[in-house]
């Protein structure tokens, strides 16, 4: 499989709420958001280690920074995808919506063939 390192137009290829198209993320991202997140961190970085990066958005859930963590993981993605948008977009997304947020981000990894 070839992988598409840059999205063509530099958006998203689902839109936040187009978070049903993948059901069983969204289900999952709803539930257990802390595996969502490690699992496309781990992809993002082309391996297989998502346990610590989960562990890590837990913690910072229990705290209360999940949405700054979640916001620095889109941020690599937006990064690594060429795709424009605003740290405080990310946060804002990463507070009111977290599952179409995780499920948005894991659409645009198997697009670009990492997943």
């Amino acid at each position: 499989m070839q992988m598409n390192t840059q999205s063509p137009n530099g958006e998203f290829h689902a839109g936040v709420f187009d978070c049903f198209s993948n059901c069983g993320t969204c289900v999952l991202a709803w539930f257990c958001p802390c595996v969502v997140y490690g699992q496309n961190q781990a992809a993002l970085k082309n391996g297989d280690g998502w346990v610590v990066d989960s562990a890590l958005y837990l913690a910072a859930a229990c705290c209360g920074c999940n949405s700054c963590l979640g916001a620095v993981g889109r941020d690599k993605i937006r990064e690594s995808r060429g795709i424009e948008g605003q740290f405080i977009t990310d946060c804002l997304l990463h507070t009111c919506c977290v599952p179409c947020t995780l499920t948005q981000e894991r659409v645009e990894l198997m697009q670009a063939g990492k997943i």
